[in-house]
């Protein structure tokens, strides 16, 4: 695949052939379960796949926890290029979460747990090292909601369309434990798109 060329990532056959399968199932499931609003196999491997791929830098080694992963994104495509990743796949509507097991299940990922339940409602009693989230609400709202799995050491990976420094400064004034860490934020290229995507890292 050129994209996962273009973003550096050396992948095998199986997990390319894995990635594409994923977009396959959401293609066919989308038809009757309006998982996602975008439509084309073609643009679900950019504004999905590559979309999730780009940020795999920024993903540390160990448990990851995908809040809202809808379709699967971004956890699933990590999940399946880096098999040491323990990946939960956090979902509060059912329709996703049974697409999201049918999917692990035709892949055979050994790597990936699913939860049914809203974010709020989740407890762990190991934490996480990576909190993603896709489109999810605004950070300070994500943090509000996240408090319960955001521990020491922790890094919330948030994505989005343009720099989001309005959310940055909300974020700072309605939470005092973020008013003097440094938030990073990282323009990212996805091969073959042309929007604006940006990462929120904090470094909790």
């Amino acid at each position: 695949m050129a994209g996962c060329d273009a973003l550096g990532l050396e992948l095998n056959e199986g997990q390319v052939g894995n990635l594409l399968k994923h977009v396959e199932l959401l293609e066919k499931w989308n038809r009757t379960h309006n998982l996602t609003a975008i439509t084309a196999p073609g643009d679900m491997v950019v504004q999905h796949l590559l979309d999730s791929l780009a940020i795999f830098p920024w993903i540390k080694p160990g448990r990851l926890l995908d809040v809202g992963s809808g379709g699967g994104f971004p956890g699933l495509p990590l999940a399946i290029v880096d098999s040491e990743l323990d990946v939960v796949l956090l979902d509060s509507r059912g329709k996703r979460v049974r697409f999201l097991r049918h999917v692990c299940g035709r892949l055979g990922l050994q790597n990936v747990t699913l939860e049914n339940c809203r974010v709020e409602n989740y407890k762990s009693e190991t934490k996480f090292d990576t909190l993603t989230a896709r489109a999810f609400t605004s950070l300070s709202n994500m943090v509000e909601l996240c408090e319960g799995v955001l521990g020491n050491g922790t890094r919330l990976v948030a994505m989005k369309g343009a720099e989001p420094v309005g959310e940055i400064e909300q974020l700072k004034r309605d939470h005092a434990r973020f008013a003097g860490m440094n938030i990073r934020t990282q323009k990212l290229s996805v091969p073959f798109l042309q929007a604006e995507r940006h990462l929120v890292i904090i470094d909790c």
